[in-house]
C-alpha cells in the first residue's frame, strides 16, 4: 500500500512521527503468533492498547468488535496490544474476547511504541511499520470533557483517509486518558545504567554466542564491545521480532530443557541497555575473553566416528538438501547412547538429520533413503547443539546391517568451501532399560496452492500398543511450514497439547526436548496440525507463485514431526 500519515496537530503525533521502521511479533492469546511484517499484504493495522481489568478497554470492545466486522473486507487487520505484566492467557481468555490480544509480558512493544495510556489507538502500515495514526478509538472512550450526544469516531476518520490514500491534514485530536502504563523497567532499574560486563555479557553468553563467533553461521561474530555497540540496533529488531534466539516455541505449553529462548527479564535488559545507548563502563570487555568453541569431541573419543562424505559448497545462491548414504558394517547390534558431532565448516552446515537406513534401498532412491518407511530418524544437529546424550535408563538400538542416511542442509557463506563433517557414535556397554522409538506425525500427500497464507494440514499416529513415554520432539517442514501444534489424545478422549511452535523458521529445525518425561497409556495417539504459507508474506517462501506439492527438495513441502519415545523393553 502507499502509506499516507495523518498528521494530528497535538503533541502525541511527534512521537509517532519518530516511529518509523518498528515491526515486531508476540503470541495472541490463543498462542498464535503474529508478526506485523507478515500482514503486509493487508492495508492496514489497527493496534488498541488493552488490559483486562481496565473500564476504558472494556467500553472499547463493543466498538472494536464492530468496526473489525465492518472493516473486514477492506484488507484491515485488527490487535489488541496487552502491555499488563499481571494479563495470562487464562485472564484474557476467561474475558471472551474475539480479537487477537497480543501479550507482550516484557512490555518491549509497549516501550517500542511509546505506548502512555490503555485505550490509545494505532494505524500501521505493515509493509514500513510507521506509524499512521496514533490517538483515541472514539470520543465515547477515554476522552475527558467530550460530549456524550455528540461522539467523534476518530480512529475510524483517520482508517478511511489511510484506505483512501487521502493525504489532507486530519482534523485535530485530544489526547487520551486511559489507565496508565506501569513499565516494569522503570521501577527496575530507575535512572540507572546497564553494567555491560555483569548483565548484558552473561545474557550474551547463555543466548548468542554458541553461533554469533569467529568462523561460525551467524553473519557476524560477538567478540568485542565495539561489535556489539555497532550491531545493536539489529540486535533489538531480531529481538522483538523473535528472530533470535530462533527457539520459535511456545514456552507457555510444556516445560522444555536448554531451548533456544530468552526470558522476558533478559529481553528487558537487553533492550534497554540498548536504548540507553549500549554502553559499556570502564576498559573491560569479557567478550574479547571467550573461549572458541573447542572442535574436539566434547564426550571423549567415540566408540564409532562416521566420516560424511565431502561437500562442496559455492560461495553463493540456495544450496538444496544433499542426501548422503554412509555403510558402517557392524558385526552386532549396538545400543546407542549419545550422537556428537564435529562439524567441518560451521559457516555453512545449518543442519544435519542421521537416519537409521534398511540396507536394501537402492542407492540411487534419494527420496527413499529419508523415507519413514525405509529411514529411523536417530539424531539431529543445529548449530549450538554438537552432542546429544540419550536418558541414562535409555538407548537406541541400531541394528547390525543398518547403513545411516544422511540429510544435510548447506547455506552459501559468501566463498566457496569444502565441509568435512564427521559424526561420533557412543555406544552403551550394557542394553537400557528403554528402547528409543521414533514416530512421525506424517502427512505424505498434500497440495498448497499458490499464494495461500494459512494452508492447513493435519496428521496423527497409529495408537501406541503400549504405555510409552515422550522425550522430545523434532518437528519437520520446508520453507512454507508456518507452525505446528503437537496434541496428546487419550483413550478416554482428553486432548493435550504437548507442543506449540507458533514460529516456525525453515533456517533453525530444532529439537525440543522435556525436562521430564511425559507418560502416555497405551491406546494414546498423537495428532498434529500444522499451517503453511505460501504467500509473499513468507519471508522464507522460495516461489510464491507455485503450487507445491510433498517432496525432498527445498520447493517442495514436508510434514513430518519426529517425536522420540521411550518403551519398556
Amino acid at each position: 500500500m502507499t502509506a499516507v500519515l495523518v498528521v494530528l496537530s497535538i503533541a502525541v503525533s511527534a512521537a509517532a512521527l519518530a516511529q518509523r521502521g518498528s515491526d515486531f511479533a508476540l503470541y495472541d492469546q490463543h498462542g498464535v503468533f503474529h508478526q506485523i511484517s507478515r500482514y503486509n499484504e493487508s492495508e492496514a493495522v489497527v493496534l488498541f492498547v488493552y488490559d483486562s481489568n481496565d473500564k476504558a478497554s472494556a467500553e472499547a470492545l463493543p466498538l472494536l468488535q464492530d468496526l473489525r466486522e465492518r472493516y473486514r473486507d477492506e484488507s484491515v487487520v485488527f490487535f489488541l496490544l496487552d502491555a499488563n505484566q499481571q494479563d495470562t492467557r487464562d485472564s484474557v481468555l476467561a474475558q471472551n474476547v474475539d480479537i487477537p490480544v497480543l501479550l507482550d509480558s516484557a512490555q518491549v512493544v509497549a516501550r517500542t511504541l511509546a505506548v502512555v495510556t490503555t485505550a490509545e489507538s494505532f494505524i500501521l502500515d505493515p509493509d514500513s511499520h510507521r506509524i499512521l495514526y496514533r490517538g483515541p478509538l472514539d470520543s465515547r472512550i477515554a476522552v475527558p470533557d467530550a460530549d456524550p450526544a455528540m461522539p467523534i469516531p476518530y480512529l475510524e476518520s483517520a482508517l478511511k483517509a489511510v484506505l483512501a490514500d487521502v493525504d489532507d491534514e486530519a482534523p485535530a485530536v485530544p489526547a487520551v486518558a486511559g489507565t496508565p502504563i506501569k513499565y516494569e523497567y522503570k521501577e527496575r532499574f530507575g535512572d540507572r545504567q546497564i553494567s555491560y560486563q555483569d548483565e548484558v555479557v552473561p545474557i550474551l553468553r547463555r543466548r548468542c554466542t554458541t553461533c554469533h563467533i569467529e568462523d561460525g553461521l551467524a553473519p557476524w561474530a560477538m567478540v568485542s564491545h565495539r561489535m556489539m555497540q555497532g550491531w545493536s540496533p539489529m540486535v533489538r529488531e531480531v529481538l522483538i521480532t523473535r528472530r533470535m534466539p530462533p527457539g520459535q516455541i511456545d514456552t507457555q505449553i510444556g516445560e522444555w530443557d536448554d531451548i533456544h529462548d530468552i526470558s522476558d527479564e533478559e529481553l528487558t535488559t537487553l533492550v534497554h541497555w540498548i536504548d540507553g545507548g549500549a554502553r559499556r563502563e570502564g576498559d573491560a570487555d569479557p567478550l574479547t575473553e571467550l573461549e572458541p568453541v573447542d572442535p574436539a569431541w566434547k564426550l571423549g573419543e567415540p566408540d564409532l566416528i562416521v566420516e560424511v562424505p565431502e561437500e562442496a559448497i559455492p560461495a553463493t545462491g540456495i544450496v538444496d538438501f544433499k542426501i548422503k548414504r554412509v555403510a558402517l558394517d557392524l558385526n552386532e547390534d549396538k545400543w546407542i547412547s549419545a550422537v556428537a558431532y564435529n562439524v567441518g565448516d560451521r559457516t555453512v552446515l545449518h543442519s544435519l538429520l542421521v537416519h537409521a537406513l534398511d540396507p536394501t534401498v537402492p542407492a540411487a532412491d534419494l527420496a527413499a533413503q529419508v523415507d519413514a518407511d525405509n529411514a529411523e530418524f536417530i539424531s539431529l544437529y543445529v548449530p549450538g547443539r554438537t552432542e546429544e546424550v540419550f536418558a541414562e535408563d535409555a538407548g537406541f538400538l541400531l541394528q547390525a546391517d543398518r547403513d545411516l542416511s544422511l540429510k544435510l542442509r548447506y547455506v552459501s557463506s559468501g566463498r566457496e568451501t569444502v565441509d568435512r563433517t564427521r559424526i561420533g557414535l557412543y555406544f552403551r556397554d550394557t542394553a537400557p532399560e528403554y528402547a528409543i522409538r521414533n514416530v512421525i506425525t506424517l502427512n505424505e500427500d498434500f497440495t498448497i496452492a499458490a499464494g495461500v497464507d494459512n494452508h492447513v494440514e493435519t496428521a496423527q499416529t497409529p495408537a501406541f500398543e503400549h504405555d510409552v513415554y515422550i522425550e522430545s520432539f523434532a518437528p519437520q517442514t520446508h520453507t512454507r511450514g508456518k507452525s505446528m501444534t503437537i496434541s496428546a489424545l487419550f483413550p478416554d478422549g482428553r486432548e493435550q497439547v504437548l507442543l506449540n511452535v507458533g514460529n516456525y523458521n525453515f533456517n533453525w529445525q530444532m529439537n525440543y526436548r522435556l525436562t521430564e518425561r511425559l507418560a502416555l497409556p497405551a491406546g494414546s495417539r498423537l495428532v498434529s496440525t500444522t499451517v503453511f504459507d505460501n504467500s509473499p508474506a513468507n519471508p522464507h517462501n522460495v516461489d510464491p507463485e507455485a503450487e507445491v506439492k510433498v517432496g525432498i527438495t527445498t520447493w517442495d513441502e514436508i510434514f513430518s514431526h519426529h517425536v522420540r519415545v521411550l518403551e519398556k523393553r
